[in-house]
């Protein structure tokens, strides 16, 4: 009599799981490229946008880091040469060439991201684009070639300016704008130079110039409206201590006050009040506007008690002794008006 070995039945929970077994090594033969990405704190970067792409033989993946600025990315069973790209709104672009993961391996790619904008990277780049960044880069290299002796040349026109020797600043200011003529920095100091040596248009072209480089300098605009003043041009002068106060709010209370003067100097009163009363609200603590404000506010009966207010508070403020031996017996003989 023949016998037959018994019947073996597998279940399908076990067969799933044999098939599990059978298929997870091919799993572990995969390749895979990981990371972390972080700001210049060593803060996590999230939502930074990751891309992966094949350098050999051209193909892309892309993902993004999670809450702790880590990502993670399959690339499959095929060998390759990648690049791992990292872009994020607010940081400079960042990658990293030549990654490779071997079979089984997760290849760990880390980036610190610095403040900045968006740009292309130099493999983004058309021939054009490459031209353009050459002739930038030629010209930044050139410039970090002077930087030390045109800064030498400043500093020691800066030394002679505040001994008082300006045709000796000027030529030292001069020298240094031939070597770097794109500073305005420099063009302004020449323009400061010139007009203590009485040359105010060429002082003022100077200052035009330095504008023309660095239009959003208020500091160009005030010492502009200054020289105007002293030509006599009283319109345009105001007219560039209100751009000044315009582009920079925490020095309103010093344009306000020269616009004021400039207006006490051509006899109108009432708007140079309008200006010290502004510089005042700018900065309650700038003295010389109280004492402009009581000065002009002294001819009219009807102003007389603001007038001695804010001589009163010059007084509490002022700290040059001529002006405020003035404002006492402004102070006492409009008191005795009353």
């Amino acid at each position: 009599m023949r016998l037959f070995p018994p019947k073996v039945f597998v279940s399908s929970a076990l067969l799933l799981g044999l098939l599990m077994v059978w298929t997870s090594p091919g799993m572990a033969q995969s390749r895979a490229v990981k990371g972390k990405v972080t700001d210049e704190n060593g803060q996590p970067v999230e939502g930074a946008k990751i891309k992966i792409e094949g350098t050999d033989i051209y193909r892309v993946f892309e993902t993004k880091t999670n809450k702790k600025g880590e990502y993670f990315h399959l690339l499959g069973l095929q060998s390759g040469v990648y690049r791992v790209i990292v872009r994020k709104d607010g940081f400079q672009p960042a990658y990293q060439e030549n990654v490779r993961a071997e079979m089984g391996e997760e290849k760990a790619v880390d980036f610190q991201l610095t403040p900045g904008k968006d740009r292309k990277l130099p493999f983004e780049m058309s021939d054009a684009d490459k031209a353009e960044y050459m002739k930038k880069y030629e010209e930044q290299q050139k410039r970090m070639k002077f930087s030390a002796e045109v800064q030498a040349k400043f500093n020691q026109g800066v030394t002679f300016f505040d001994a008082g020797q300006y045709a000796e600043a000027l030529a030292e200011f001069q020298a240094a704008l031939e070597i770097d003529p794109k500073q305005p920095g420099i063009m302004a100091r020449i323009g400061d130079c010139l007009l203590k040596l009485d040359r105010k248009e060429e002082a003022l072209d100077s200052y035009n110039k330095a504008i023309e480089l660095h239009p959003e300098d208020p500091s160009f605009y005030t010492n502009k409206g200054v020289i105007l003043s002293q030509m006599g041009r009283a319109e345009e002068s105001q007219e560039m201590f209100k751009k000044a106060a315009e582009l920079d709010p925490m020095a309103a209370a010093q344009n306000f006050y020269n616009l004021g003067v400039t207006m006490v100097n051509t006899g109108d009163i009432d708007n140079a009040v309008a200006a010290f009363r502004r510089s005042i609200e700018a900065d309650p603590g700038y003295a010389e506007s109280y004492y402009q404000l009581g000065m002009s506010l002294s001819g009219n009966l009807k102003t007389i008690p603001e007038a001695i207010s804010s001589l009163k508070k010059y007084l509490e403020l002022g700290q040059k002794p001529e002006q405020v031996e003035v404002a006492k017996q402004i102070i006492s003989a409009l008191e005795a008006s009353q």
